[in-house]
């Protein structure tokens, strides 16, 4: 398998990654099958890394930057979960997902390790991201660093608004030095 890291998408990739991301929600919400593909605006604007088996994605994950909460994606998300609004430069890690022939692989660690190290090189001061894929999660990403916050509104959008409440996780950055391990086909 072979990680690679996109600054642009091309367009045929994104639908792929979109097809990608129903398929993985297909596991969580039958709902998810209703849509063709998921791609929406951040992805034009955002960081993309992608696992290759082959010449197919079975891995995805992006990252964006933000100054405001109110402009991260799924913002609705995390409405009234912050004690304090986190400090930005903020990075929102969202739309990871990996295909059910690819789990547990260690992939979704690997792609939050790289995208929590890049948002400490591009200087943020806090990663956010909301999941509802549930206590396992949590605890992998409370491992990594980050803190549970609490429990944000429903998701508004399809898929997602057919999961529960989302867990609200924060990680305030700089923190200690994200090692990332050796992986097959990394460049």
């Amino acid at each position: 398998m072979e990680i690679r890291e996109f600054s642009e998408i091309p367009p045929d990739l994104l639908q792929q990654i979109g097809r990608l991301r129903v398929q993985a929600w297909e596991t969580e919400t039958v709902r998810a099958a209703e849509m063709i593909s998921w791609v929406d605006r951040f992805d034009h604007a955002a960081r993309h890394w992608v696992v290759f088996a082959g010449t197919l994605p079975v891995a995805a994950a992006r990252l964006s930057i933000h100054q405001a909460l109110a402009d991260v994606p799924d913002a609705e998300s995390y409405a009234g979960v912050f004690p304090q609004t986190p400090t930005p430069p903020i990075a929102s890690f969202n739309r990871l997902v990996v295909h059910p022939s690819a789990r547990g692989a260690g992939l979704s660690k690997k792609l939050d390790m790289i995208r929590l190290q890049t948002a400490e090189q591009a200087g943020c001061r806090s990663a956010i991201l909301s999941t509802a894929s549930g206590p396992a999660r949590v605890r992998q990403l409370t491992r990594l660093g980050f803190e549970l916050i609490g429990f944000g509104p429903r998701f508004q959008t399809p898929p997602l608004c057919y999961l529960p409440a989302p867990a609200v996780l924060l990680c305030r950055l700089p923190h200690c030095a994200v090692e990332i391990p050796a992986f097959a086909g990394n460049r």
